[in-house]
């Protein structure tokens, strides 16, 4: 009864609107009250124990080293040297953008912050080149994902912290799959520039040899990457220290941070302390929003394993069906509509913990089933009515997110096939883990 109590107030809190971290508190409560002889004030304890910990620290210094590169110029020489890589392909602009995406997502960690720092950059370009709006918004959206699939995410750090999964292997695991994604959406790009006429391939003077052509572009990737080594050695040296054992992930974050701060203000002087100042407050403020869910969410994790939720949920597929293949596809289903209406935070946070000890008794990798979850959610991000990427980019925009509809069906079905590719293709998550 309590657990029936628990679900219902928490969908019915979030039709009402009720921020999703109040919900979760919420109606976690009311079933603790009500239905359970615990005591109340672990509610405060157990939200304090969520976020007093070293792993999740990581959270807010990979968020402000995310804020710190959008705006410092790390961002605008990655874009930069992307196009100069291959912005001469027919629907160059849509690659480089996706490319961009993939580049800023291994310094960001976040699908949003990666879709607010490229789309402000790309869609105005893709625009005037032609390019619909609806469409340059929505493959910006869609390549933001990106930011929270490929290394360093922070949808691994949270599934790492919440079910005691080594975030080193996540990240390392990530890194295929985030290139897959990426490839699909690429493949996509080109598919749609055919057939609707828009971005045509950079013209060449037809004067100029094929060889000649290619010793320019040569030139110009070479300068652009020396102009951008900076940002590029960003993800080596975070990533590089992480699998090399010289750091922990956490404190790759704050590296990373103190990294993004001298390349920005010392090296680009695209950031003054003004500036700086005005990121650790939008920092603090994002931080501030993730902290309480991750609090809340850590009670609503007890309080299910409290009831014995996991054990009941992995009886239940159990009961459904003894075919793993069948039951990864259920699952996929499920972290697609939950990403319909949940936030990654609290979708993470709440459901890893329920469907993990079911999983692993079909003989599924923690690790392999952290990078399924995450990209179900990353796709959330895309999906109405609760797509966090589809608000930014509409905002970056300014368009209405209604003309974007027509877009996202093409570009959903193929993050679906990637999303399957790598769900029944474990190796692609787990060949650089030796496994």
């Amino acid at each position: 009864m309590g657990t029936s109590v628990l679900f219902v107030a928490l969908f019915a809190m979030l039709l009402l609107g009720v921020p999703v971290g109040f919900a979760i508190g919420g109606a976690t409560m009311i079933a603790m009250f009500f239905f359970t002889n615990m005591n109340m004030i672990t509610v405060a304890q157990f939200c304090y124990s969520g976020i007093n910990s070293f792993t999740v620290m990581a959270i807010p210094f990979f968020l402000l080293a995310g804020v710190i590169m959008s705006t410092g110029g790390i961002a605008a020489r990655i874009v930069n040297f992307a196009y100069k890589l291959v912005g001469f392909a027919t629907g160059g602009l849509g690659v480089v953008t996706v490319v961009a995406c993939m580049f800023f997502g291994a310094l960001s960690g976040s699908g949003m912050a990666t879709t607010s720092a490229i789309g402000s950059m790309m869609i105005p370009e893709m625009k005037k080149k032609g390019y619909d709006t609806a469409y340059s918004t929505t493959l910006v959206c869609f390549s933001g994902t990106i930011g929270l699939i490929i290394p360093p995410s922070l949808a691994y750090v949270l599934y790492g912290s919440t079910t005691n999964t080594s975030i080193s292997d996540l990240f390392l695991a990530g890194i295929i799959p985030g290139i897959t994604v990426g490839l699909f959406l690429i493949a996509m790009n080109y598919y749609m520039c055919r057939k609707l006429h828009m971005g045509d391939k950079e013209e060449r003077d037809k004067e100029i040899t094929i060889k000649q052509f290619m010793r320019e572009r040569t030139r110009d990737v070479l300068i652009s990457f020396k102009d951008s080594i900076w940002a590029l050695l960003s993800p080596v040296i975070i990533l590089g220290g992480i699998y090399t054992g010289v750091f922990t992930p956490t404190e790759a974050a704050c590296i990373s941070v103190v990294y993004s701060i001298i390349v920005s203000v010392f090296i680009y002087k695209e950031m003054d302390l003004k500036g700086l100042y005005k990121t650790f407050v939008h920092a603090a403020i994002l931080n501030g929003i993730t902290s309480f869910l991750l609090g809340y969410s850590t009670i609503f994790s007890t309080y299910m394993a409290y009831e014995n939720i996991p054990k009941q949920i992995y009886e239940m597929l159990l009961a459904a069906t003894d075919n793993k293949f069948v039951m990864l596809l259920f699952i996929n289903l499920v972290l697609l509509a939950i990403g319909l209406f949940l936030d990654t935070v609290p979708a993470i946070i709440v459901m890893a913990p329920i469907l993990l000890p079911a999983v692993v008794n079909y003989g599924i990798d923690p690790i392999h089933f952290g990078i399924i979850m995450t990209i179900n959610l990353a796709i959330g991000l895309c999906t109405p009515p609760y797509g966090c990427n589809l608000f930014v980019g509409a905002a970056v925009a300014q368009i209405k997110m209604e003309s974007m509809m027509k877009y996202l069906i093409p570009f959903f079905i193929v993050a679906v096939l990637a999303l399957m590719l790598i769900t029944y293709v474990p190796a692609l998550s787990l060949v650089l883990l030796g496994r």
